[in-house]
């Protein structure tokens, strides 16, 4: 039975689009289960397998930060702390990450340090090789085909060819769409720069920059031209910085503030035991899941939060949380987080309350289905709610107003090209954003090949879906397609990172082999 078994599942030739964290979580699973394709292609339109956008050389530099720390990276194949440790090539990076090497030792200094996203893509790249190079060893033929991009997939006679930049692959029987932010749907400003690669407008020599967003991209820009034309020193009175460059940033955005200052994630995990050990109540809809199940826990462990929120409904309580209403500057917001940090009551830590409710409501059918129905207009607010900025990078944002090089604009419906100033280096930094039908990028890439080898594209008519196990429906009927990209599953409601790619790899990898499992025992 077991000979017969892995004969079966060294039939299956898979296509994935995509070698970023999903698909390495994705292979890393395969490998688990003992799952071994006949074969993998792995198409990447970038050079830097594994890595996926944030972490790519040309997003991550100069030294900018991820909002992660070590026990929030979901385990890979080998920890982080022993890669960093025994692996990483420490001559290889500059003083600022070695720096943060160096307490990667010291539990009481780097116990809430986020990691460099540099040093977070070498690690997550030298997984992905070494679970290429495990599968090829236990028989599986595996190729990654880098800067290749994907033009379509077509579908004919129940198997795919991938059709790429630089040519066609056939003969496959699965095909796993990792694409990650590049499904969605945005149009860049004009006469604006993208945020990622940051190189593009921190070596013009400008006097001013726009930079159309106040979110995490955002931050990522300003910091970046800052270090470019200045340094950051720590005073006895704080962190400082210096410039000899003459030159001005201005942040715009709707709601003119930051994302919060990171938080305490780990207590996540606290709150989620809590909220599913609470069965006495059931409810039926998001509004009564936050008043009788969510309410309570700020009451047990957030009581000063709890009498502000009480007597509101889940949107205002969301609006109040992330200090989106009346007039707060950007800068005291800041400020006054800083501060709540150090509050022992763990105030702070009411984002990973929203957290473990949102994971709630993803597991029940009930709620998940009122709130697409009903609340996919606090979408935003979750977003914020979500969004965390180190606190490293929040206290040089502080330093670049107190120095005067950066300022703010609350802008509503404007957008950085409205500015008159034709001189100025216009930057747009809104960050992914969501088009309504999630699928509509994927819709584009797939074509059917009918018996006259004539492409037919797909039709306004046809009804798609995303299931449970992540394939792909197309008119009531299973694709043997699957979506590992959160931007394109309409029932996930969460901020895709990290450990959103871990989940979608592995449910996908799972899905696999329970599938043989099925084929073998029916005899298909």
């Amino acid at each position: 039975m077991e000979n017969h078994f892995h004969k079966d599942l060294m039939q299956r030739k898979i296509a994935v689009i995509g070698a970023g964290p999903t698909t390495l979580y994705f292979l890393c699973t395969l490998l688990e289960k003992n799952v071994f394709p006949k074969s993998i292609v792995i198409f990447e339109k970038h050079a830097e397998p594994g890595k996926g956008t944030p972490f790519r050389n040309e997003n991550a530099n100069p030294n900018l930060l991820s909002n992660l720390k070590e026990s929030e990276i979901p385990k890979l194949n080998i920890s982080f702390s022993t890669w960093i440790r025994d692996v990483y090539d420490k001559d290889k990076v500059s003083s600022t990450l070695n720096a943060f090497i160096s307490d990667a030792d010291d539990s009481n200094s780097s116990r809430n340090q986020v990691i460099p996203r540099g040093v977070l893509g070498e690690y997550l790249s030298f997984c992905f090789k070494r679970v290429v190079q495990c599968l090829k060893e236990a028989g599986s033929d595996v190729a990654v085909q880098i800067r290749t991009g994907v033009k379509s997939v077509i579908i004919e006679n129940q198997q795919f060819t991938v059709e790429t930049d630089k040519g066609r692959y056939s003969g496959f029987h699965r095909v796993v769409v990792n694409m990650g932010s590049d499904l969605c749907s945005k149009d860049k400003l004009d006469d604006a720069l993208w945020a990622y690669p940051p190189r593009q407008y921190t070596r013009e020599d400008k006097g001013e920059f726009i930079i159309d967003g106040m979110s995490l991209t955002a931050i990522d820009a300003a910091l970046s031209i800052a270090r470019a034309k200045g340094q950051f020193n720590h005073t006895e009175s704080g962190l400082e910085y210096q410039s000899n460059h003459n030159f001005k940033i201005l942040m715009r955005s709707r709601t003119g503030v930051f994302p919060k200052v990171w938080y305490n994630s780990d207590v996540v995990a606290d709150y989620i035991k809590r909220l599913d050990a609470n069965c006495a109540i059931d409810v039926s809809n998001v509004e009564s899941f936050y008043r009788h199940k969510l309410l309570p826990l700020f009451k047990q462990s957030m009581p000063k939060i709890y009498q502000q929120i009480k007597e509101m409904s889940f949107a205002e309580c969301l609006t109040f949380l992330n200090q989106r209403t009346g007039q707060v500057h950007p800068i005291l917001k800041l400020k006054a987080e800083l501060l709540s940090l150090a509050d022992e009551s763990r105030q702070s830590d009411w984002p990973a309350v929203i957290a473990a409710g949102i994971n709630h409501i993803q597991q029940s059918p009930l709620l998940l289905n009122d709130f697409l129905a009903h609340h996919q207009d606090i979408k935003s607010q979750l977003s914020a709610s979500f969004a965390s900025i180190p606190l490293e990078s929040a206290n040089r944002i502080i330093a670049l107003y107190d120095n005067g090089v950066l300022n703010f604009e609350k802008a509503e419906g404007e957008t950085a090209a409205d500015n008159g100033n034709s001189d100025a280096i216009r930057i747009d930094a809104k960050g992914v954003i969501e088009c309504e039908d999630k699928l509509a990028k994927l819709k584009g890439l797939l074509v059917f090949s009918g018996a006259d080898n004539k492409k037919k594209s797909l039709t306004d008519v046809d009804k798609w879906s995303v299931a449970e196990n992540h394939e792909l429906i197309l008119n009531g009927k299973p694709t043997h397609i699957y979506v590992g990209s959160a931007f394109a599953t309409p029932w996930y409601i969460n901020i895709p990172g990290l450990e959103t790619c871990a989940n979608f790899g592995k449910q996908i990898a799972q899905q696999f082999a329970q599938d043989d499992v099925y084929e073998e025992a029916v005899g298909e």
